[in-house]
């Protein structure tokens, strides 16, 4: 982390070719944020231009570069939000999927994604429909804690919120997209 601060305050004082090195340093991370969050390669890409465009804009009036993580996740945060917003509504959870009866109901989640799917893409899809049918919050908690890796005190400071909604949205989320996974299969 003292490496990103002193990029970042490398930048602050002119040096031009420190941003790039954070940009390097940041863009898979907050590419992997937005195409989770997205669904969408090409919209990821945006997201990830517009986002280190924003913090090339506004890095300067980052308080504390130690926070830069979480900031920079807010930003990308952001970008998605808006991106998700705007985007056609090509995801729906009454597209048609192959539904087999018998005693799956009772099963864990993770089992009848085994059952039922037919090979790990169509895992992928089950899991990224069930997600884009939830709030943004809900998603944007999943996905920085699930797929980004943040525990739930950074979460939490991404989504600007205390650590008890954090979890809480979390727990949510979570239980949004199992329901959505059941109805699915």
């Amino acid at each position: 982390m003292a490496e990103v601060e002193q990029t970042i305050r490398r930048f602050l004082g002119g040096e031009e070719e420190a941003f790039d090195r954070l940009v390097r340093e940041w863009e898979t991370k907050v590419y992997n944020l937005a195409w989770r969050y997205l669904g969408n390669r090409e919209d990821a890409q945006d997201v990830v231009q517009e986002t280190f465009l924003s913090v090339y804009q506004s890095l300067r009036s980052l308080r504390d570069p130690k926070s830069f993580p979480a900031w920079l996740y807010r930003i990308a945060l952001n970008h998605c939000r808006a991106g998700w917003r705007n985007r056609s509504n090509d995801l729906s959870l009454d597209d048609p999927l192959p539904v087999h009866g018998g005693d799956e109901k009772g099963k864990p989640i993770a089992e009848l994604l085994r059952i039922e799917a037919r090979d790990p893409l169509e895992t992928v899809d089950l899991i990224r429909k069930s997600l884009a049918s939830i709030s943004e919050d809900h998603r944007a908690a999943i996905i920085l804690k699930e797929y980004m890796g943040l525990n739930l005190e950074e979460v939490a400071e991404v989504m600007d919120c205390p650590l008890s909604t954090a979890k809480s949205t979390l727990y949510h989320g979570l239980r949004g997209v199992q329901r959505n996974l059941r109805r699915l299969l």
